[in-house]
């Protein structure tokens, strides 16, 4: 009851303060910030949810009114070619602080001296990997919830280190055609990949902050006196555990507005045999390709797949303890209608497993529907409905007395509002 209160004190709040201005709030020359606050109802069919150590694959475990998300997205000028950025979220779950930071960083853009632009970026921030959250601190402005493969990449997946872009685009081609190679070294993410093979692929909006614990399903080998008894019942998805740096690319053909074109390999170059503090480190790597096109009729295209492996612990029987290889891809139609917009999207996942480890069995295979509905009411609020349906089979389920195929539904409607 606290926390609805809460929920309604911040909305009024901020519809005291709406006056339909522009989205980005100037607080000072060359400083700008954007705030949100997302609250409405859920409609839940399903298992509880994996926020509260369950498994179900969905972010919230009861019907009810939610406040979804709020954040603070800042952008400022530091000198005339270095930039800061810094985003702030808040939720209501008990996975972390309520309020703490999902990206902080610096970028330099010298000023070019060549046809090829460079770019810096050092700090904590999202891989290059996305086509859909291109939004304001990552969110989608396509569908309120994230495709698995980018659900995945916010629950444990980020970048604390240094990334360098290179962009060009040859005179040749008549300019319409850029051509962008990034490449990044990092530290700090070394347990990627566990929670996606114990708790396995979802569909949802939470992003990791910087503090957050993720809990992890009631596993049997990570209870005392068993082989991962190590393991804190929670997963510190960016913590640094071998202190080897890890690695990633990816290269980029934009034309115009009307096609993209992305591929990339990362590899967090963990050694599977170390654990630290309640952690262990994941080996783990993939890589992505993602298109996004116009289509006729101003129907927007995105697609992305993703395939990798992840393994810890000494080799055994011809694997790592676990070894598991995964793999998703979805596609996304989306058109809008002056204030209107509607999405439709299509997941399918996979978890496939090469150990040999007794109980801890972790093959995933599913398929996911997302239908979303958006409608601008003004510059600063939003409406928004969306139903998503997952259907998973998932072995390890037979541990908890569940079945081991499910189907779960979710039905969200939203008031968005944006300063």
């Amino acid at each position: 009851m606290v926390r609805i209160l809460v929920t309604f004190a911040a909305l009024a709040f901020v519809l005291v303060h709406v006056d339909g201005t522009a989205n980005a709030a100037d607080i000072a020359d060359g400083h700008s910030a954007t705030i949100s606050l997302d609250v409405g109802y859920v409609d839940i069919s399903g298992y509880p949810s994996w926020t509260e150590g369950s498994v179900g694959k969905l972010r919230h475990s009861d019907s009810g009114l939610i406040m979804n998300r709020m954040f603070i997205d800042y952008s400022g000028r530091l000198t005339d070619t270095l930039n800061a950025h810094v985003v702030l979220e808040a939720y209501d779950d008990d996975l972390g602080d309520a309020i703490d930071f999902t990206q902080a960083y610096v970028e330099w853009r010298p000023v070019p001296k060549s046809a090829t632009r460079y770019r810096l970026k050092l700090g904590a921030f999202y891989p290059k990997i996305s086509l859909e959250n291109v939004d304001s601190a990552w969110s989608s402005p396509y569908t309120q919830n994230f495709s698995a493969i980018n659900t995945w990449i916010a629950e444990e997946i980020r970048t604390f280190g240094a990334e360098l872009s290179m962009s060009r685009r040859p005179v040749s081609l008549g300019g319409a055609h850029a051509f962008t190679i990034d490449v990044a070294t990092f530290w700090g993410n070394d347990p990627a990949g566990s929670f996606l093979a114990w708790k396995g692929w979802s569909v949802h909006d939470r992003q990791t902050r910087f503090g957050d614990k993720l809990p992890l399903p009631p596993l049997p080998q990570i209870q005392p006196g068993m082989m991962f008894d190590d393991q804190d019942p929670y997963v510190e998805p960016f913590r640094e555990i071998d202190g080897r740096a890890g690695y990633y690319a990816t290269a980029e053909w934009r034309y115009g507005k009307q096609f993209l074109l992305r591929a990339g390999h990362y590899d967090n170059r963990a050694n599977p045999e170390k654990e630290a503090g309640g952690q262990y480190a994941w080996a783990t790597k993939f890589e992505h390709l993602g298109l996004q096109a116009t289509l006729p009729g101003e129907i927007g295209l995105i697609a992305q797949s993703m395939i990798g492996s992840s393994q810890m612990g000494p080799w055994l029987n011809g694997a790592h303890v676990v070894d598991i290889e995964f793999d998703s891809q979805f596609a996304l139609l989306t058109r809008s209608f002056d204030r209107h917009r509607l999405s439709v999207r299509y997941d399918h996942f996979e978890v496939t497993q090469n150990d040999q480890t007794p109980e801890d069995n972790n093959p995933e295979k599913g398929h996911a529907w997302t239908l979303s509905y958006q409608f601008g009411l003004s510059k600063k609020i939003s409406l928004a409905a969306e139903w998503l349906s997952i259907k998973t089979h998932r072995c390890a389920n037979i541990y908890y007395g569940l079945p081991q195929t499910v189907t779960e539904t979710q039905l969200q409607l939203l008031v968005k509002l944006r300063l």
